[in-house]
């Protein structure tokens, strides 16, 4: 290889590493700009029309797709997020207010319309995503209730610290008992939110070819023998 050749390269490689952060500062830069121009990816305007007092629900999967359920079931808001584009083309092809983005993110909530949130469900299953989640939307909202999964003692901690204001740990009905939280804290009855999350155990369990015929028989009979202790301590 010449000489020549040998410093053009040199120069070359030398260039590249330093434009390389420039150019990647400038890039996110721009994007962030296109993005905040663009608005929410997929919303007309009548979806976010007046988004107030919405609970806002990062992430439809498994569990967010629950949580969602319960909220509809009470008539409560919502607005979900997520990053899965399949997920969310087949959410809005039934009618559901789910959007392309990352709830996480205060920028893409205010894309959204959404100034201040009633409250913030954050469903990741990742435990550095949801702490980071959590302690930027409590930096943006300081005052909202956030909610979200802990998937031990120790992430649990980890996210009181940042500023969770409800902490489920990770159990089998983690989203049962998270999207029971939100209720309780809309001021829903215990026993309504009970028996909504008992409708909604039920319909995961027939839905997964379980047989649910004693789980209903063995309801009943908890019900009624409620009601003859009730009996005999008004006879007594």
């Amino acid at each position: 290889m010449s000489p020549q050749l040998s410093q053009l390269l040199f120069l070359i490689v030398a260039l590249s590493m330093v434009m390389t952060p420039f150019l990647a500062t400038t890039g996110f830069k721009i994007a962030s700009s296109i993005e905040s121009k663009r608005g929410l990816m997929g919303a007309r305007k009548e979806d976010i029309a007046n988004a107030k007092d919405y609970v806002v629900v990062a992430g439809f999967g498994r569990v967010g797709q629950s949580v969602c359920d319960l909220l509809n079931a009470r008539l409560i808001r919502y607005m979900a997020f997520d990053m899965n584009p399949a997920r969310v083309i087949e959410a809005r092809n039934k009618g559901l207010p789910v959007f392309f983005g990352d709830a996480c993110r205060p920028e893409v909530l205010k894309a959204a319309g959404i100034k201040n949130p009633k409250a913030v469900v954050v469903t990741l299953d990742d435990k550095d995503g949801a702490s980071k989640a959590v302690n930027a939307l409590r930096r943006e909202y300081p005052s909202i209730q956030i909610f979200v999964r802990a998937k031990d003692a120790k992430h649990q901690k980890m996210l009181q610290l940042g500023g969770a204001t409800a902490i489920v740990p990770e159990l089998l009905e983690s989203s049962l008992l998270l999207g029971g939280a939100v209720l309780l804290s809309y001021g829903t009855p215990i026993e309504e939110v009970n028996s909504l999350i008992e409708e909604a155990r039920k319909k995961t369990l027939i839905d997964a070819g379980l047989d649910v015929t004693g789980l209903t028989n063995f309801s009943s009979h908890n019900k009624n023998d409620d009601k003859k202790s009730d009996n005999d301590c008004n006879e007594n």
